[in-house]
């Protein structure tokens, strides 16, 4: 887990870099309803079409593009970033964030130097 002191410096450049990361993004069922209804789809035709079962075999996962960036990332950047799923509203906080997201890494260099 990043320092809370480098935490409470982070923003958010809209980037698009942690969202090629690989892994699943797992949807809550309010996640579900939000993006269903932000994209005028049932939240059946949301779940049929935009997710697919994740590893847990429990939950839910957005799907991923070939190249394993996330199906909404457009142009660099997140097409329903208004109601982007929970998890990548944590984002950094609640994540063990390797390099490669460009505002953290910057905060965190001058650290990186002392040690």
């Amino acid at each position: 887990m990043t320092d809370p002191e480098i935490l409470k410096a982070f923003k958010c450049t809209g980037c698009g870099e942690c969202c090629r990361w690989s892994g699943s993004v797992l949807l809550t069922n309010s996640d579900i309803a939000k993006i269903a209804s932000h994209l005028e789809l049932s939240e059946q035709e949301f779940i049929d079409h935009q997710t697919r079962l994740a590893p847990n075999r429990i939950q839910l996962a957005l799907l991923d593009k070939e190249d394993g960036s996330c199906s909404f990332l457009k142009s660099d950047r997140c097409s329903i970033y208004e109601t982007r799923p929970e998890q990548c509203r944590s984002f950094p906080f609640a994540w063990s964030v390797p390099d490669g997201c460009p505002a953290l890494d910057t905060l965190l260099t001058p650290q990186k130097n002392i040690e």
